[in-house]
């Protein structure tokens, strides 16, 4: 992993904390993803919320270049991971402290794993077209959404908890019950929120969505 050049010491002990609190309390999936991460050359950004326009934002630090890559053939994961970037909000480290850290690159993070995972197998299609994995938005945010859910479950704690109540990707069984992963939730999010819907409007493949082209 590593920096944009002029990020506040500040961030980037934040982010350098939080994927490593991932990778200890998270399950082996949030493990893993973690250390794909550190040990790759994924850039990682931090800008003002009024230009992130979000908690944090995933894409390809150039295109062109990726598309050149994939062209040159055979990327590895890691390799791929370093044509990625992920931009998090200062409003994010500022007033969402270690949860909102934290959650935005198990999310966001899970975006930057499946984009290399894409970019590695189009960089190899030419010699195993059958290994091709292109998800469609629907399934890239669900799988996102759960990883999100999940990270809620495995830190335990009540305010992790509620805000995944709020966002619809945990439930309770009753007041006093325990949480689980609420997929019901997840899918009335996607509906709502994105617009999207599994086998109805799964939105473009992540290949269509980041302008990536193979043979």
């Amino acid at each position: 992993m590593k920096f944009e050049k002029g990020i506040a010491k500040e961030y980037r002990g934040s982010v350098e904390d939080a994927l490593e609190t991932i990778a200890v309390r998270g399950n082996n999936s949030h493990r893993m993803v973690a250390e794909h991460i550190l040990g790759s050359e994924m850039l990682v950004c931090v800008k003002p919320v009024s230009k992130v326009k979000a908690s944090g934002i995933t894409g390809l630090i150039d295109r062109s270049t990726t598309n050149e890559s994939i062209a040159e053939g055979a990327l590895s994961l890691r390799e791929a991971l370093g044509q990625v970037y992920i931009t998090i909000a200062e409003e994010t480290i500022d007033n969402g402290g270690r949860r909102g850290c934290e959650g935005t690159f198990v999310h966001e993070g899970r975006h930057a794993y499946d984009f290399a995972r894409v970019i590695e197998s189009l960089s190899r299609a030419g010699t195993n077209p059958l290994s091709l994995f292109d998800p469609t938005l629907f399934e890239l945010e669900w799988d996102a959404h759960r990883t999100s859910a999940e990270y809620m479950l495995c830190i335990n704690k009540d305010e992790y908890l509620e805000e995944g109540l709020q966002l619809m990707i945990l439930g309770r069984e009753n007041e006093n019950g325990i949480y689980f992963v609420d997929e019901d939730g997840i899918a009335r999010r996607l509906r709502q929120s994105y617009g999207l819907e599994r086998g109805r409007n799964e939105g473009p493949l992540v290949s269509e969505l980041l302008g990536l082209k193979y043979d």
